[in-house]
């Protein structure tokens, strides 16, 4: 009688020590396949979310649209930190000229700070990202924005982050989300950038990709 009263709690911890976790899929072939996939993007909508000011980049937010066709164009909007006036304006980025406007219909045009070809393209900043990252490490499975992601952990080296935001002067954290599903999507990732002094904050960029090889919302121009 006493075996049998044991019994249910044996099968139990037979059964609870036999369930193991999902092994995860390793860093290096989720990036080389986000890569490989990414290197064909050619246009895609973006949305950037920062917390803290790099010097000379004092945004807190940007969503658009960007191709790299025709010379390459861009065109959304933006908002800017701790700005004293209009903070929210429009852009748009045709080649290397920019053109911006805020909500009193004021424009500003000139020479642009960033082109397209800097982030997009199979040899451009975002491809050198998921190529660059050291010591990878594929952290967990989880959604983002209704996507079934794993998220992979690293570090990039100064001179990727550099090419990715010439303000960037460090080696910096990033994660990045992959789809679980394939192809491989490269969808989302973060970024933190150390302090430049023992004073100041780390500057943190949430990116959010998506709509890849959609045709862009007119106007680009």
């Amino acid at each position: 009688m006493r075996c049998r009263r044991f019994l249910p709690a044996l099968l139990l911890l037979g059964l609870v020590g036999g369930c193991t976790a999902p092994s995860l899929p390793p860093a290096g072939d989720l990036l080389g396949a986000a890569g490989t996939n990414f290197a064909g993007v050619r246009s895609l909508h973006f949305s950037v979310i920062v917390n803290g000011v790099l010097p000379g980049l004092p945004l807190s937010t940007v969503d658009g649209d960007a191709t790299l066709d025709d010379g390459g164009h861009a065109a959304g909007t933006a908002e800017l930190a701790d700005a004293t006036s209009d903070r929210k304006f429009s852009f748009v980025l045709d080649g290397t000229h920019a053109t911006t406007r805020d909500s009193t219909g004021k424009t500003w045009s000139g020479p642009a700070t960033f082109t397209v070809g800097d982030f997009l393209g199979p040899d451009a900043g975002l491809a050198r990202m998921l190529s660059s990252l050291e010591q990878p490490q594929t952290e967990t499975r989880e959604p983002v924005h209704g996507l079934d992601t794993y998220r992979v952990g690293g570090t990039l080296p100064e001179q990727a982050a550099t090419r990715l935001l010439p303000q960037i002067h460090s080696a910096v954290n990033v994660k990045v989300w992959v789809t679980a599903a394939e192809p491989r999507r490269f969808a989302r990732f973060w970024l933190q950038v150390p302090p430049a002094t023992d004073k100041d904050s780390p500057v943190m960029y949430e990116v959010t990709l998506s709509n890849e090889n959609q045709p862009v919302p007119a106007p680009l121009s």
